[in-house]
């Protein structure tokens, strides 16, 4: 029955969780503001880094309409870079309704080119949740379609990756998932994606692009979100075109669950999953 805006949340959900990721983000992160080539950004590194070549780049979700890296993404984001010993740079793209579609796609293309630009010869690892997660798959597609460099693999959870939002879990995870209703990502592709927008689009939902050439990819989601298709369909589609895909499905656990650090005892069993997964690559 709630509908909030974009821009209500913005306003009364980023202070709240600011304050949350502030007090609890984990000791052994340094977090600090970064630019990427003009666009926003914060960076992540952690005290005991694993391993001196590699980095991860990460999208944040929020149905392209809010989210931000110091806000509602601070706490997972800095769990990640602590549990992988890697440095994350999480990028701030625009946000819709006041910059659709292709804004953010391009605000990540430009970020993106900068990252690879400053770190030769690293191992650059991709990631994104939800929405960030799309945008993650729309970026790889953007780089093959364009000789770009790829991600060397790519870390999704939750992805939205359909916009259409015709996935069967809409309905049958209707009353499971706690994080939204059906009902809010539909407003944000509205938002991201207005009706002059092809929602079949490869860059808006890739979903319906090739996957064919994408590197190797874990796909993490919860048994009870709304969008336990998309993440179905994508691990699917993956495998059909001959990705070294991996698809983990927390049961019971909704919608980035990963993102509340020590209130939800899975954070850490995903994140350990996550660094396992990276150190096999």
């Amino acid at each position: 029955m709630l509908r909030p805006s974009a821009r209500w949340v913005r306003r009364y959900v980023h202070p709240q969780s600011w304050l949350g990721g502030k007090l609890c983000s984990p000791f052994g992160v340094r977090i600090t503001r970064a630019n990427y080539s003009g666009i926003p950004g914060v960076k992540f590194s952690p005290k005991l880094r694993r391993e001196q070549k590699a980095i991860i780049v990460f999208f944040h979700g929020g149905g392209y309409c809010f989210g931000s890296s110091l806000t509602t993404h601070r706490l997972g984001v800095a769990l990640m870079a602590k549990h992988t010993g890697l440095t994350c740079h999480s990028v701030d793209y625009r946000l819709a309704p006041e910059h659709p579609y292709p804004a953010g796609l391009n605000d990540a293309l430009t970020a993106w080119q900068g990252i690879v630009d400053s770190h030769p010869n690293h191992r650059i690892i991709l990631s994104g949740d939800s929405a960030g997660g799309g945008l993650s798959l729309s970026v790889m597609m953007r780089l093959k379609a364009e000789g770009g460099r790829l991600p060397d693999a790519a870390v999704l959870f939750s992805p939205w990756t359909d916009l259409t939002c015709q996935g069967e879990s809409y309905v049958t995870k209707a009353r499971a998932d706690p994080m939204f209703t059906p009902a809010m990502p539909r407003d944000c592709s509205h938002n991201y994606a207005p009706e002059e927008t092809d929602k079949t689009n490869p860059f808006v939902s890739p979903a319906f692009g090739n996957f064919t050439g994408l590197p190797r990819m874990l796909i993490l989601c919860g048994g009870n979100e709304i969008l336990l298709s998309d993440s179905k369909t994508l691990a699917e589609g993956a495998k059909s075109a001959g990705v070294d895909v991996e698809l983990a499905i927390w049961d019971n656990m909704f919608h980035d669950w990963w993102l509340f650090g020590l209130f939800i005892p899975e954070t850490k069993q995903c994140l350990t999953k996550v660094s396992a997964w990276l150190e096999g690559n």
